[in-house]
Formats: C-alpha cells, sequence, structure tokens
C-alpha cells in the first residue's frame, strides 16, 4: 500500500511542474523573466535593485559577483534585473522576484525579501543575498 501511495505522490508533483507560469506574455508566448543567478552570498554589501540595459553594464555586474560566466542578452529585446539585499550578519536571507507582469508600456517586478524567524537555525556568516533576472521586455522596469 505505502508503494501505491509513493507512486501517485510522485505523479502529481508531475502534473504541478508541467502547468503554464503567470508571468506567460500572451502576446508572445514566452516567459517574461527568467532567474540567471540566485546566491546567498557574494552579492553587494548595499541594497540596490538595478536595471542593466548594456553589455559593459552586464560584465561589471558578474565581475562584482565573481562570476566568469556572463550570459548572451541581446538588449534591443531584454533587460537584466539586479536585485541585492545587502550584508547581512546571518544566513537564512534570501531575495527573490516573487512576480513580473506588464501592464501597458511597463514592466512591474515584484521583490521578495525573506528573513530567518526566531528559532530558525542558520549559518553563522555574513551573507550577500541576490538574484539576477533576464527581463524580456524593453519597456520601462517599475520594482514594487
Amino acid at each position: 500500500m505505502p508503494l501505491v501511495c509513493l507512486l501517485f505522490c510522485c505523479g502529481s508533483t508531475k502534473k504541478a511542474t508541467e502547468q503554464k507560469p503567470e508571468n506567460v506574455n500572451k502576446k508572445q508566448q514566452t516567459a517574461l523573466y527568467q532567474i540567471l543567478s540566485e546566491s546567498a552570498y557574494q552579492g553587494k554589501e548595499v541594497k540596490s535593485y538595478e536595471v542593466i540595459k548594456d553589455k559593459a553594464s552586464l560584465e561589471k555586474l558578474y565581475e562584482a559577483i565573481n562570476d566568469t560566466q556572463v550570459p548572451k542578452v541581446d538588449f534591443t529585446k531584454e533587460r537584466i534585473v539586479a536585485l541585492f539585499m545587502g550584508q547581512r550578519n546571518t544566513g537564512g536571507y534570501a531575495i527573490k522576484v516573487k512576480n513580473v507582469t506588464e501592464k501597458g508600456e511597463k514592466i512591474y517586478v515584484d521583490v521578495q525579501e525573506t528573513s530567518p524567524g526566531s528559532g530558525d537555525i542558520v549559518t553563522m556568516a555574513l551573507t550577500n543575498p541576490f538574484t539576477i533576472v533576464k527581463i524580456n521586455s524593453t519597456k520601462e522596469i517599475i520594482f514594487q
């Protein structure tokens, strides 16, 4: 009997991953954003949200996070968004894109920051959480 339950549970997980993401642009049928990189380490010491619009700035960004694998970006069609939470004194912190929506001539990026709860076991190390996302649009980007 437990084997049957296990097989059923695995099947339901697969169905959940096959659903279309909510951040799909109906006109182009492509995802409005893609996560390129995220980590609790190597981010900037000061909190900031950045929009990257050219190759030189993208290379500088990846140099700042000590990553030599700079993605190829077509800046005539795409933008890069970098979210930095700033330095924290323990682990358990994160910054992510909760959602990206397109309304008229603007792209709205919903930023989600999380922190450890009281009683959570976290690493005792300085962290600098960040997320880098490719936006499949060149419209004005607004952070929320």
